[in-house]
């Protein structure tokens, strides 16, 4: 399992019979609640389908918005929907143990809503239509973009593996002209690799400023108080930079391995700590062979 990311929200949510039941797994158990629903309205011949399937010309025409969240439902029992939940559970803990509980909530709501919101638009010019389980391609993605240099089948690394396989996902549907799919797999692909990346720290929104109306503004004068000679002395030993040790360099060969494999990001915060102590061992080293 991937080191964390410095997030709240770990751990399980509670326990049955003395097993731990993460936030994946909890997912997975409503797939199959779902999946039993399903078979149960296919056996007595409800065609449940037709309410719950995402329309944009329902949502447009009739004002139906439940249809951008409840497509998720109808899961009629097959071996995708099987590798589904198997993707659900083996991707999804490890995202939510690197990001934490909250994050990786809201990654799967966005993996769910942002097709729809793209569906709701393009219907527009041509009507979107898709039913069932979504996007558990997407939380692959999402891994991918966390850990891209993790070794899978064949030794093939993360990034290439979601790479070669999303491509192969969208020229099937555009040679079978689904439309309505191959909206939903490529927006809800890139929202997860836009959204880890966001996590990450690689995008940043932009500020807007708004412009000034009127007078202007006059800030405020803060006039620095000097400390009386006790209080600057606490300060001075509160604030004092410890020497780092040089046994530093000696513990950083594994901090560098973990860079090479699944890159800086994945760090944790007591990790770049050391980085940081064995570059300024470096640096002081350099400086004075220098002199």
């Amino acid at each position: 399992m991937i080191a964390g990311h410095p997030s709240e929200g770990r751990g399980p949510w509670f326990e049955v019979a003395g097993h731990a039941v993460s936030t994946p797994l909890a997912l997975v158990a409503g797939c199959l609640l779902t999946m039993l629903l399903t078979t149960a309205a296919l056996a007595f011949n409800h065609n449940w389908a037709a309410i719950l399937q995402f329309s944009s010309p329902a949502i447009w025409h009739r004002g139906e918005v439940w249809r951008a969240v409840s497509y998720v439902l109808w899961n009629p029992p097959t071996i995708s929907l099987a590798l589904d939940m198997l993707m659900l559970w083996w991707f999804g803990r490890e995202l939510e143990a690197f990001f934490g509980r909250t994050i990786f909530l809201r990654l799967c709501l966005g993996i769910v809503l942002a097709p729809a919101l793209a569906g709701v638009l393009a219907g527009v010019v041509l009507p979107m239509q898709w039913v069932g389980l979504p996007g558990t391609f997407a939380l692959f993605v999402a891994f991918a973009t966390m850990a891209p240099g993790v070794t899978l089948l064949f030794g093939v690394s993360a990034k290439w593996t979601a790479l070669v396989f999303l491509s192969l996902q969208l020229l099937s549907y555009v040679a079978e002209h689904a439309w309505g799919q191959l909206i939903h797999s490529l927006v809800s692909a890139g929202f997860a690799f836009g959204y880890v990346r966001f996590q990450q720290g690689r995008f940043v929104f932009p500020r807007m400023g708004m412009p000034r109306m009127g007078m202007p503004v006059r800030k405020p004068q803060f006039r620095v108080l000097e400390p009386a000679p006790v209080q600057k002395r606490a300060v001075e030993a509160a604030f004092r930079v410890v020497e780092p040790k040089a046994d530093a360099i000696e513990l950083i060969d594994p901090v560098l391995d973990k860079i090479q494999r699944f890159g800086i990001a994945s760090l944790t915060e007591a990790e770049r700590a050391q980085l940081e102590r064995a570059r300024e061992v470096l640096i002081r080293k350099e400086t004075s062979r220098s002199q």
